[in-house]
């Protein structure tokens, strides 16, 4: 959830970077710039450079659900730059955007990394920072969702999503779908949320590198499901927890897991250490050539399966003034 209104929350995500996430709740008059303002964002960050398994985006990390009725949203850069004998570029940019109308809530979210490297030991330059060769990190995504709230524990969903990951392979990842959300468990210190859903996934990998699945392109039916767990021990310690599983309708072993956890830890006032965890499960990763792709195909030793399990481990530092 994004700070109150007149509170501005500042990120420092090490080494070095800054974080602007402020709680839009603006006159009639400044609210269509806000809302550019995001859209620009969003823009910007699907508009990096790409050549471009499942990248997953943990939605309830993310959810906005705004109490009040009106325009919600919130903007966040990061830039880390380095020159010298490791010449380093790192962007990081995401945006979200809500509007609710009594039991209506439609909100966009959107996020990207893009990340090169070069190094003096290897020849590397500070021009050659923008060459393919550099570039190690490169993914977006970018979700649109409508919640209808039937009752306090009981709400429809509808959502769309695109994303892309050019070191996962996915040149394009598109889904749809919609199914119940419900909310079983709702105290001051400990909720639960439980969604399912029908969905609808179109990828298309990377035809020129993708040695395996063929075709590139697949379109399939998934069942989408999820469970969150929120625990506040007190003002000063809390912690949430997300885990979706998305397995095929025809082909269960066809399986794709992502959890996250998060601990938020206030030192003191108004400082505070987040340390976040993730990981992500793909049951049947792409296999995909590392070499030049002959007449005849991919030569045995240059093929290369990706791995089924990917695990990240971030910290981040928070001042809220």
């Amino acid at each position: 959830m994004l700070p109150p209104a007149r509170r501005l929350a500042l990120g420092l995500h090490l080494p070095l970077s800054l974080a602007l996430a402020p709680r839009l709740r603006v006159s009639s008059i400044r609210r269509v710039s806000a809302l550019l303002a995001v859209i620009v964002a969003l823009g910007v960050f699907w508009a990096a450079p790409r050549h471009a398994r499942a990248t997953g985006l943990n939605v309830e990390r993310l959810r906005l659900n705004p109490d009040d009725d009106g325009l919600h949203g919130g903007l966040s850069l990061g830039v880390d730059f380095q020159a010298g004998n490791v010449n380093l570029f790192d962007l990081n940019t995401s945006a979200s955007v809500a509007w609710r109308r009594d039991a209506h809530l439609l909100f966009l979210i959107g996020n990207s990394k893009f990340a090169t490297r070069t190094k003096a030991i290897d020849g590397g330059t500070l021009d050659g920072l923008f060459e393919d060769q550099a570039r190690y990190i490169n993914r977006a995504n970018l979700h649109l969702r409508y919640n209808y709230d039937f009752l306090d524990w009981l709400t429809a969903e509808a959502f769309s999503q695109v994303e892309r990951d050019e070191f996962l392979l996915v040149a394009s990842r598109v889904l749809t779908g919609a199914g119940p959300r419900f909310v079983p468990l709702r105290r001051d210190n400990l909720s639960l949320a439980v969604g399912t859903a029908w969905m609808l996934e179109y990828e298309a990998l990377d035809p020129q590198r993708v040695v395996s699945p063929l075709p590139a392109q697949t379109l399939v039916h998934r069942w989408s499901s999820y469970l969150t767990l929120m625990v506040v021990h007190d003002e000063r310690v809390s912690f949430r927890s997300t885990t979706y599983v998305q397995p095929r309708f025809d082909r269960l072993a066809d399986l794709r897991l992502m959890s996250e956890g998060e601990l938020s830890v206030e030192l003191f006032d108004p400082v505070s250490i987040q340390i976040l965890a993730k990981l992500r499960w793909d049951t049947q990763p792409s296999t995909y050539c590392s070499g030049d792709v002959a007449l005849d195909g991919c030569a045995s030793a240059d093929r290369v399966q990706l791995r089924e399990l990917d695990v990240t481990i971030e910290n981040n530092i928070s001042v809220r003034f």
